[in-house]
């Protein structure tokens, strides 16, 4: 009996499985034939799925950015505070580090494709309308700069994690902008 494959699922599980070859690599590094070789796949699947290896990577990055947002938004109507959202991206840390990775990748060694450099910008802006919205309801207040603003927070915390000379938490680096924003406030 011939076996039967759900190609959607099989689709995000090759998706999936190479976030760590391209954070370990380097997009431009890796060819479809290492793909497939250190998938277990023929080139051949990884072929029939995605036409090149920079659709492959698009809808990789695309796949993780949605389901980002989409546990954002789950969390932005379950939660009561922000502090589930500070305990959200330390437990995805990892994750977030390794997306970070690879935007830094992408804007050093692809800066010339549009497809790449536009879809840095979508992820962008993914991030910010799902944290604006999240900082909307949780302040009452709706200040599109508020997404950008907590997501420059979260890229500067990944670099200061990846460095590993900074073991300060989330919560502790989160309530020094606090602080900071005070400050300025009466500042102006």
């Amino acid at each position: 009996m011939p076996k039967i494959v759900d190609h959607d699922l099989y689709r995000i599980e090759l998706l999936e499985k190479c976030m760590p070859i391209f954070v370990k690599k380097g997009v431009s590094a890796v060819s479809m034939r290492e793909l497939s070789r250190e998938l277990g796949v023929s080139t051949g699947t990884l072929y029939h799925y995605f036409p090149t290896k920079e659709t492959l990577f698009g809808a990789m990055v695309r796949l993780f950015v949605g389901k980002d947002a989409e546990e954002i938004a789950k969390l932005n109507s379950a939660s009561k505070s922000a502090w589930d959202l500070l305990n959200y991206l330390s437990a995805k840390e990892a994750h977030f580090i390794n997306l970070m990775l690879l935007a830094v990748d992408v804007n050093r060694h692809h800066s010339e494709s549009e497809e790449l450099t536009g879809l840095l910008e979508e992820s962008w802006n993914s991030y910010k309308t799902v944290l604006s919205a999240f900082f909307s309801e949780h302040l009452g207040e709706k200040n599109e700069n508020d997404g950008e603003a907590f997501l420059s927070f979260v890229v500067g915390t990944l670099f200061l994690k990846l460095s590993r000379k900074q073991n300060a938490t989330w919560l502790h680096l989160f309530e020094g902008l606090g602080d900071i924003s005070g400050y300025f406030k009466k500042m102006s």
